[in-house]
């Protein structure tokens, strides 16, 4: 198993944190928070890497400076791009589908909590305590 390393976006170096842990940077971000912490996860996004921006728990989505994306060869997408048709939701769902049954890709589950916990996973997530997908079990 691959060896993970948690970056906490507390810490006043987690920038630094995240670039050594990465290598140098990212080939994806992909920022569900937006406002400051999604402007400033930005900086993380390797030459010819791409950005999406798709939430807002901020309170607004990240002012991307458009040169300085189109100087390091950043494509910016944001929640628009997933927006798509019936036919296409189910191509894209059908490719997923068996891509995770040949093993290619596999969800990130980080934690886990029987339902009658569910109040706990939903504190933790809104605490931002939660690495990758929280998983509710029966």
């Amino acid at each position: 198993m691959a060896s993970r390393t948690v970056v906490d976006s507390e810490q006043p170096d987690w920038i630094e944190q995240a670039r050594s842990a990465l290598g140098g940077g990212a080939d994806v971000v992909l920022d569900n928070v937006g406002g400051d912490l999604g402007e400033a996860s930005f900086a993380l996004v390797a030459p010819g890497g791409r950005f999406s921006a798709h939430g807002t728990p901020s309170g607004r989505f990240a002012a991307v400076d458009e040169a300085e994306a189109q100087r390091r060869r950043v494509v910016v997408t944001g929640i628009e791009r997933v927006q798509m048709s019936d036919a296409e939701l189910t191509r894209y769902t059908d490719r997923a589908f068996a891509e995770a049954a040949a093993g290619t890709i596999a969800p990130v589950i980080g934690q886990t909590f029987p339902l009658d916990r569910a109040a706990d996973a939903h504190t933790a997530i809104e605490g931002r305590q939660v690495f990758g997908t929280t998983l509710l079990t029966i």
